[in-house]
């Protein structure tokens, strides 16, 4: 069967800039600082520099790879990319699939907590969110900040609202394709959030707090102040392998999906450098100079501990309104927040979904406009499943956002390095490149690298599986039969169309 024609990217800043933006999210401005603080502080960025060599971006170059392989040869999936390198056989096919179905799963409810940044990027514009309140006890001014998002999350009409406005957005970017679509969203939109990130950090570090030895510099330099006994704990060195993983995207397909529409002689050495050096700047640079350091301002060193460990919901939506609304033209640096955190997730958003549009156009050979529409109803089920069904949200991420990810990572490295064979893993990975990589690397990734997720995988059982089991409740039920049900589904479509699609 003739391949079909596949498009390409306009330029290599505007592949770059789309995967960056697909690793940028919610996670970099939110849960890194939140890590920092909890894991030994500056002592905290040792292991996660390690992980950045040793896992980030040895795995980065593997999804690199593969996702140019695939799509030199007709294909953009993960299902289609592990069946081209192994000649269609059926079991290579299947395990691609969970390249295509954790990142659907994923958006599910992503695109839901997407859509509260916008809501409330417009209620602060507007002057609806609550006043803040000039109290010392950091829970009694968070509590009105509290109030509101569980009103406004239950879901409120408002938020509904503001759901759908933030789909049909997703929709029309993915609808337009990848030049005219996702390449010209992340050109504008991620130059935006740089110019934000810098201005809320001037802001906030120009600020002066509610006590006079409380300031943004003395913020910044509490979570950073270095803990070297916490380089000793294993969880220590788990949470940053973690973060790493998380943040680059790693295992959900994404950025090999993305690495298909790359020319052949594009150079994916530097590029997957350049991606995930802008990431990283966004997170260490950006993400550990706003939160935090704004919190530490206006309610004190013994609020961090507190506000880091309650997670990115009570950090972002209750901690970070009520600081800026304090300030003045406070209305406006919350809307310009929340539009920094909208942007970093409609980016992700977008990726999320294109390896299931990817899917079904080489699986299916559906139109690209098809396979778009395709998706799009099945995330606006998924959603809404995830709005109104307690507890659906928690299991999906669980196994969708947790588990698939690391499961697949560790997929890519035997396939990629090992079954391919690491001599063509780095042949293939060098071509185009002006700075060769060396042929040791593929060896690290298939050993070391590779022992790193694995251990994760390992700590990640013995933490959570047994627990995960023995959960209960209508939403976990649902969100089980959610994952069991498209798994089928793609394995079925998988299997009818193994050989009839594989080069």
């Amino acid at each position: 069967m003739a391949k079909r024609i596949r498009e390409h990217w306009g330029s290599r800043i505007g592949v770059v800039l789309a995967t960056a933006g697909n690793a940028v999210g919610l996670g970099n401005l939110l849960r890194f600082p939140s890590k920092v603080a909890m894991y030994g502080g500056g002592a905290f960025i040792i292991p996660y520099l390690i992980s950045m060599l040793l896992l980030g971006l040895p795995l980065m170059w593997v999804e690199w790879m593969a996702g140019r392989y695939g799509g030199l040869r007709g294909h953009g999936s993960t299902v289609g990319i592990m069946g081209t390198i192994l000649k269609g056989k059926l079991w290579a096919r299947l395990l691609g699939v969970f390249g295509v179905l954790a990142p659907l799963l994923i958006v599910f409810y992503y695109i839901y907590i997407e859509s509260w940044t916008l809501g409330y990027a417009v209620h602060s514009l507007m002057g609806n969110l609550p006043k803040p309140v000039q109290t010392t006890d950091t829970a009694e001014a968070l509590k009105p900040f509290a109030d509101f998002l569980k009103t406004y999350t239950k879901p409120s009409f408002e938020a509904y609202i503001f759901f759908w406005i933030t789909f049909l957005l997703n929709w029309i970017v993915l609808h337009r394709g990848i030049r005219r679509g996702i390449e010209l969203v992340a050109k504008i939109c991620m130059p935006i959030l740089f110019v934000m990130g810098i201005v809320l950090i001037i802001v906030i570090f120009t600020s002066k707090g509610t006590h006079p030895e409380w300031s943004a510099m003395k913020g910044l330099e509490y979570i950073w102040k270095p803990d070297f006994s916490a380089i000793l704990r294993g969880d220590v060195w788990v949470e940053a392998a973690g973060q790493i993983f998380f943040t680059l995207s790693l295992g959900m397909g994404a950025i090999a999906v993305y690495a298909s529409y790359v020319k052949e002689k594009e150079d994916i050495v530097v590029t997957g450098v350049a991606t995930a050096s802008t990431n990283e700047f966004v997170e260490v640079i950006i993400g550990s100079s706003i939160a935090i350091p704004a919190a530490f301002l206006f309610f004190g060193p013994q609020s961090i501990s507190e506000l880091a460990s309650a997670g990115t919901f009570r950090l972002g939506f209750m901690s970070m309104p009520a600081v800026l609304n304090s300030l003045p033209f406070g209305f406006f640096w919350s809307f310009v927040w929340f539009m920094l955190l909208f942007v970093a997730a409609f980016t992700s958003s977008i990726a999320l979904t294109q390896p299931m549009v990817a899917f079904l156009e080489d699986e299916l050979n559906l139109s690209h406009k098809n396979a778009v529409a395709t998706s799009m109803i099945l995330i606006l089920i998924g959603a809404h499943l995830s709005i109104f069904v307690n507890g659906y949200i928690d299991e999906l991420d669980f196994w969708a956002g947790s588990f698939m990810l690391i499961f697949f990572g560790i997929v890519e490295i035997i396939f990629f390095v090992w079954i391919f064979g690491p001599n063509n893993f780095i042949e293939e990975l060098n071509k185009g490149a002006d700075v060769k990589v060396p042929r040791w690397v593929a060896y690290i990734t298939g050993t070391i690298t590779l022992v790193f997720l694995t251990g994760i995988m390992i700590m990640w059982f013995s933490q959570n599986f047994q627990k995960a089991l023995m959960q209960e409740g209508t939403g976990i039920w649902l969100a089980r039969i959610t994952i069991f049900t498209l798994l089928g589904i793609l394995f079925f479509i998988t299997w009818i169309t193994t050989g009839r699609n594989d080069a």
